[in-house]
């Protein structure tokens, strides 16, 4: 695939995501800055109140659902099936708060034949300040071969 193919496929991809009643509208509010065949992929959003926690600033559990979200992603950006989760570990290092335009950069680490690992890292625009970083193994659903 192509890195113009895997932006394009990604970006249809996230603008299914509008009005969508799954839980992956939570990715609706992302913009694909790039897509590449290797497995790397790049959004970005703008935190939104509803995106927000009591304190005002981007919630955890929004960002662990858009990592789990976009590294899923960049399997399917490297041609991978997306499989399923197996673990996802999160670090939550700062704070983005209403207005701010949060990028997230995810990637395939390495894919294998039934595992793949990715990571994700979430800073704000502009200062670049790391606010999340993210490790996502996923288990790949088993190729079927072909009886000769």
């Amino acid at each position: 695939m192509s890195s113009k193919k895997a932006f394009d496929v990604l970006s249809k991809l996230f603008k299914g995501y509008q009005g969508n009643e799954s839980f992956q509208r939570v990715a609706a509010a992302c913009r694909v800055v790039t897509a590449e065949p290797t497995g790397k992929v790049r959004v970005e959003f703008d935190v939104a109140k509803e995106m927000t926690n009591p304190f005002g600033t981007l919630h955890g559990g929004y960002t662990a659902t858009l990592i789990d979200i976009v590294t899923t992603t960049a399997l399917i950006a490297a041609e991978r099936p997306p499989g399923v989760s197996v673990d996802l570990h999160i670090s939550y290092l700062s704070a983005a708060k209403i207005g701010e335009t949060v990028v997230m950069d995810a990637e395939v680490i390495r894919a294998g034949q039934s595992t793949a690992f990715t990571k994700a890292s979430l800073f704000i625009k502009g200062t670049d300040k790391l606010i999340a970083t993210g490790l996502h193994t996923k288990a790949l659903p088993r190729v079927k071969s072909e009886k000769k």
